[in-house]
């Protein structure tokens, strides 16, 4: 109703998440799995499939879907995966939609002091910007499907 109504939105920030349960590789249940894909791919996937229409239509745009610097970690392969899950279908929705004034990119926050990435996190929520900000900010003819990795524009 929302997109009929209103038009659409401009832009759409990705940014839902959960984290799996530390456990040693394959000792993951299934359960597991389906809520790190469900939550951490499908639904920002289905939300792209919902507004990105409209903006190609506008043909003006941003997605930024974020992922996840956390690679190589067997013991989280439930999230792990569905992050590159999405990282795959970012960098694919990036190309199909290039030519209609539609943005879209990956951002990397960092590990951060949050639910999430707990209280040893090296850093704090607020110095995700301004580099979380730096996606949403790119010309129509920037990058596409790239990684942003917002520590690298740090305040300080």
């Amino acid at each position: 109703a929302f997109v009929r109504e209103q038009g659409g939105v401009d832009i759409l920030y990705n940014n839902a998440g959960v984290m799996a349960q530390w456990s040693p590789s394959g000792e993951h249940s299934r359960e597991e799995w389906l809520r790190n894909l469900q939550i951490n791919f499908l639904a920002p996937m289905r939300l792209c499939e919902l507004l990105v229409p409209a903006m190609r239509t506008r043909k003006w745009g941003r997605v930024v879907n974020v992922t996840t610097g956390m690679e190589n970690q067997l013991e989280l392969v439930p999230y792990s995966a569905a992050k590159a899950a999405l990282d795959k279908y970012t960098k694919e929705l990036a190309q199909a939609v290039q030519a209609d004034g539609v943005v879209v990119n990956l951002l990397d926050p960092g590990w951060l002091r949050t639910d999430l990435g707990g209280p040893n996190a090296p850093n704090a929520p607020e110095s995700v910007l301004p580099g979380a900000l730096v996606p949403v900010l790119f010309p129509n003819d920037g990058p596409h499907g790239t990684l942003v990795r917002a520590q690298e524009y740090g305040q300080g």
